[in-house]
């Protein structure tokens, strides 16, 4: 799930006086988070640009939560490319840790347990279980927060480590990736508790 931003808002009010289309914001956070693995790759101070790319990602994300609740056009189109496009957002932040050292099984298996929990939500609404509302560990802005500070701490070492720049980016990124993957099995056992009981409950 999305987080939104508030229609009465300042920032809120903003986004709708762009008029933008929700497909439009979802396009720009797409492009935003594919160029993260690339400033891991190009490595150095450079990573510190992939910041400012996952916040235009955040961003992007809560606009086309409201465009979308406020959108009476909304194409097929766009309700089946959006989750796509939020995937392969994730699977761009995943290689970017993978470069930088985070092990192999725990990018593999962080990919799988947020497939899994997108998956779970999905299914749950699709059986009518539509007030499933509630925030957990394993929701994308989290996600995004996680990886935030994991690339800000590689790009600080970056600039500040010296020699030392290869042993220090791996310690980090483990630790990134690994929180990660404990927000994600968090999350998806917050999920499915909800879900069983309201299951139970029908």
């Amino acid at each position: 799930m999305r987080t939104r931003v508030p229609a009465d808002s300042l920032v809120g009010r903003v986004i709708l006086s762009t008029r933008f289309k929700p497909g439009a914001v979802v396009g720009v956070g797409l492009t935003a988070s594919l160029f993260v693995p690339f400033c891991v790759l190009v490595g150095g101070p450079v990573v510190l640009v992939a910041l400012p790319l996952l916040a235009v990602t955040a961003m992007a994300d809560a606009s086309y939560t409201l465009l979308a609740a406020r959108s009476t056009s909304l194409s097929r189109r766009v309700l089946v490319l959006e989750p796509l496009a939020a995937r392969l957002s994730e699977a761009s932040w995943l290689l970017a840790l993978w470069f930088l050292g985070a092990p192999g099984w725990a990018v593999a298996v962080t990919g799988a347990l947020c497939w899994m929990y997108v998956l779970t939500r999905m299914r749950a609404r699709q059986v009518g279980l539509n007030d499933l509302g509630m925030m957990t560990l394993g929701e994308r802005s989290v996600r995004e927060v996680v990886v935030a500070l994991g690339l800000g701490a590689c790009g600080v070492i970056a600039v500040a480590g010296g020699g030392q720049y290869a042993a220090w980016t791996e310690g980090v990124v483990t630790i990134t990736i690994t929180a990660w993957m404990l927000m994600a099995a968090l999350g998806l056992l917050q999920l499915v508790i909800v879900v069983a009981a309201a299951l139970r409950n029908d």
